[in-house]
């Protein structure tokens, strides 16, 4: 029987990436999470879900975090100007985050003080999720 998601998707059955056979896990000694740019007038530029599931959907990593026990870096850009400042659920969510702000860089990347803090915590894993996003 198919599901009415596997319908819409147009697939009966997904099959995982190719972990070396084994189930897939995060090592929480070994994780951290970074989240990029969760701003306020950011959300506004999104059009692939409703702001409030959006919203939502970034509180629940933070409640994810926090629950792991994982490491969090926050950082934002501009966020005195048109970007708008992060959205409070953020740190309501996961209060021992460390925001990192930048000097003006658009690319966190392009941030001195923010790749420092990213190799700080000496983890290998990182969950990175962010408004507006490309990883290099």
């Amino acid at each position: 029987m198919t599901s009415r998601r596997e319908a819409q998707s147009g697939s009966r059955r997904r099959t995982p990436a190719n972990f070396n056979a084994q189930k897939p896990s995060i090592d929480q000694a070994d994780a951290f999470m970074l989240l990029i740019d969760h701003q306020s007038g950011l959300f506004q530029t999104v059009g692939d879900m409703p702001m409030p599931e959006l919203r939502g959907c970034a509180a629940a990593l933070a409640k994810i975090a926090k629950l792991s026990q994982l490491p969090v870096i926050t950082t934002a850009s501009v966020p005195q100007g048109p970007n708008g400042p992060m959205i409070f659920e953020i740190h309501e969510n996961v209060p021992h985050a460390k925001y990192v702000a930048r000097k003006g860089e658009i690319d966190a990347w392009d941030s001195s003080d923010f790749v420092a803090a990213v190799k700080a915590p000496g983890r290998k894993t990182v969950i990175i999720a962010g408004t507006i996003t490309s990883v290099w």
